[in-house]
């Protein structure tokens, strides 16, 4: 969850896969989403990064859109597909934004409800092998503070080299990337030279924290309920 003043948004907030490997969301943390209490209510907007189980339950998403019809869905039409063998859907529908952006496409600018925002498609990681797969990147604004959420993007220059312009078109005061970005002199290349970022959070990171990521001095979450305020504005 990040919180921009009055205005909060969800990334990737509902799966059940772990793959034996990370987290699933506690389910404390899970109710407090649905009963919408503290820190989660008031929030105006979900972020799909892409439909892989370990990020994105399409009946979750609808249960909670159904419950809350005036939050906006932004994802992917792979994940909006998944969607539609549900009957809730057709009821649902006008409050997603689905986003069908090709390889190489340029960036798509939509404002929705308090956020600015701003997708491009970045390969998943394993790229070409993922190549079917639809990750998104977003950069989105509100309240004068702005974040990127990578998803599961693959950590090749070529990929973000394509949008330089995008990047150089505004400071992000926080960027979520997967930890994997920390590994490699490329990744870590993307994150200080080439994005535009102020600072980064390592996310997707194992239950079992990789000993690389704790000796690298990177931040990075692992805790479910853990919190970070950047520059007053940004948590």
């Amino acid at each position: 969850m990040v919180e921009y003043g009055a205005s909060k948004a969800l990334f990737d907030p509902f799966f059940h896969s772990h793959f034996d490997t990370y987290s699933l969301v506690p389910s404390e943390i899970r109710e407090k989403i649905f009963a919408k209490e503290k820190p989660f209510d008031q929030v105006n907007a979900i972020f799909v990064s892409h439909a892989h189980g370990d990020h994105f339950s399409d009946t979750d998403t609808l249960k909670y859109l159904s419950a809350n019809p005036n939050v906006a869905l932004i994802a992917p039409q792979q994940a909006i597909d998944m969607m539609k063998k549900h009957a809730e859907f057709s009821q649902l529908k006008n409050s997603m934004i689905a986003l069908d952006l090709a390889f190489k496409d340029p960036a798509k600018n939509f404002q929705v409800l308090n956020f600015e925002v701003e997708a491009v498609r970045i390969p998943h990681a394993g790229w070409p092998a993922r190549a079917d797969i639809h990750n998104m990147v977003y950069r989105v604004s509100a309240n004068n503070a702005t974040v990127m959420h990578m998803g599961d993007a693959d950590p090749n220059k070529d990929h973000y080299l394509k949008h330089q312009a995008v990047w150089n078109e505004k400071i992000t005061q926080l960027a979520f990337p997967p930890y994997w970005f920390y590994f490699s002199q490329e990744g870590n290349e993307i994150l200080d030279k080439i994005l535009n970022i102020e600072k980064s959070i390592g996310i997707h990171v194992p239950v079992k924290v990789p000993t690389g990521l704790n000796d690298s001095g990177k931040d990075y979450f692992s805790i479910p309920g853990e919190a970070r305020i950047i520059k007053n504005s940004v948590q």
